[in-house]
């Protein structure tokens, strides 16, 4: 299941129950090689931005359980991760703003958080995570490092793609 946050899981780092570093997720999409971004960001609006697209490149079936920003700098602040799907959003959106009539008003559209993905192997999935990010003041850094927690054979992973996310306030 997608959690709107992560658990913080550093006590059990000894246990059987562990996350493992992940190496399943394949960095694919525009993030993993440049940013995304917004070039007149203004405090008080909501942006939206795609985390990368659950690509598994192992030849087992993985199940995303979470997501989350590892970066996020002052002024911004994360109200939800939620989810969706290429057929809802006619593809892959990678960034929004709410509030605009367009047709990429992902408010409109259906949120899957709280369902399993699951990722056959060697296969993209359907869905896709977006980070909904407030600007509360002054933005100075770019948003970004996208942590995936799966589980795959019973076992846990976290795994971090890169993906960077400017919210330029010119």
């Amino acid at each position: 299941m997608i959690a709107v946050a992560m658990l913080s899981l550093g006590a059990c780092t000894n246990s059987q129950n562990a996350i493992q570093a992940g190496r399943a997720l394949r960095a694919v999409g525009p993030q993993s090689v440049g940013v995304l971004g917004i070039p007149h960001a203004q405090i008080g609006k909501t942006y939206r931005f795609a985390f990368p697209p659950f690509v598994n490149g192992t030849d087992t079936t993985l199940v995303v359980e979470g997501v989350k920003l590892t970066q996020v700098p002052q002024g911004a602040k994360v109200l939800a991760y939620p989810v969706y799907s290429v057929n809802d959003t006619d593809g892959y959106i990678l960034d929004s703003q709410d509030a605009l009539k367009d047709p990429r008003d992902m408010t409109k559209m259906p949120n899957y958080a709280g369902n399993p993905i699951t990722v056959k192997p060697h296969k993209r999935s359907d869905f896709y995570a977006m980070a909904e990010v407030h600007v509360t003041g002054r933005i100075q850094h770019h948003l970004g490092e996208c942590q995936i927690t799966y589980s795959q054979k019973g076992k846990k992973y976290r795994q971090t793609l890169r993906c960077d996310f400017a919210l330029d306030m010119k």
